[in-house]
């Protein structure tokens, strides 16, 4: 650890005054809110994960991680961020079920469509050729960055550290618990939450801080088809942007628009039709097919050429 980063994390560990409002309200037997002191600690076990910068730890579902977790989650991430990768990130979103070799059944064996399969296999060696093409060239100043999950995410990993580059992983708890707490429905084991290609890598307690500091921390994003997980982030993208409530950063789809974002675009032009947005409001949603458009539209986008 460099003297910087020791110096850096040493404050870490420090005193944050939350007021919790603004304008303090009237000072009554039921109102009163005091000032509360949290001790914000950035800490890691490089030794069980040495590929994780931050752990935090496992709290359960986000309705019981106390206010002090998800503080760390926000100061910790920021710091790192600010420290070593201050220009923030191009980061990947996709779902984690579409691996390098997809079947064209589910697992009854049903549901079966090959041209889906072969459109899917395509995608992890899109997303995966594209982040080593872009690491290559850009990745010292924007690094890539994914959920550090399996998929799609372990497919940007895979690129960027095949490139010889940072391969950056903000993630949360999902390894699968035998115990039937509904509280705490994962085990909470930091060395299962990290793919095996990330190689700075955070561990948030809070899944919404995750996800916040996911979209405050990126310079660009790459959207490529997903589940509802990566549904749940893309018009979270959608709306903090188009609400003016992010400074506005490149978004990209990537894939065939036929075959990956059919649906999307008559969610959208349903919106339009029902005067719920705008067609202007999402105009900033750019379309690309391959890994070579995306990395030469991106750049253009970025400055970088």
């Amino acid at each position: 650890m460099n003297a910087s980063l020791k110096f850096f994390l040493s404050l870490g560990v420090v005193t944050a005054t939350l007021l919790g409002c603004a304008t303090p309200p009237p000072t009554t037997a039921t109102s009163a809110i005091k000032p509360t002191e949290l001790r914000l600690e950035c800490a890691v076990a490089k030794a069980d994960v040495p590929n994780a910068d931050y752990v935090g730890p496992y709290a359960g579902v986000e309705n019981i991680v106390p206010v002090k977790l998800m503080a760390q989650d926000t100061y910790c991430s920021d710091a790192l961020k600010a420290m070593h990768f201050p220009r923030g990130f191009v980061s990947i979103y996709g779902s984690s079920r579409i691996r390098e070799k997809n079947a064209a059944c589910d697992a009854r064996g049903e549901n079966c469509n090959d041209t889906i399969r072969a459109a899917n296999d395509a995608i992890y060696a899109d997303i995966r050729n594209f982040a080593y093409a872009w690491t290559t060239r850009y990745g010292k100043q924007y690094p890539i960055m994914t959920g550090a999950g399996p998929g799609l995410m372990e497919a940007g990993n895979r690129g960027a550290k095949e490139a010889g580059g940072p391969s950056v992983g903000y993630t949360t708890y999902y390894d699968r618990s035998t115990a039937s707490d509904a509280l705490k429905p994962y085990g909470g084991d930091p060395k299962q939450a990290l793919n095996a290609y990330v190689t700075n890598g955070l561990i948030f307690s809070s899944i919404s801080i995750r996800e916040l500091a996911m979209i405050k921390h990126s310079a660009a994003i790459v959207i490529a088809p997903g589940g509802t997980g990566t549904e749940w982030e893309m018009f979270q993208i959608i709306e903090i942007i188009k609400s003016r409530q992010l400074t506005r950063v490149p978004v990209y789809l990537v894939g065939n628009r036929q075959i990956h974002w059919q649906s999307l675009d008559a969610r959208l032009n349903d919106m339009m039709a029902r005067k719920t947005i705008n067609k202007d409001e999402v105009a900033f949603l750019k379309y690309v097919e391959t890994s070579a458009e995306l990395v030469k539209q991106l750049s253009a986008d970025m400055r970088l050429n």
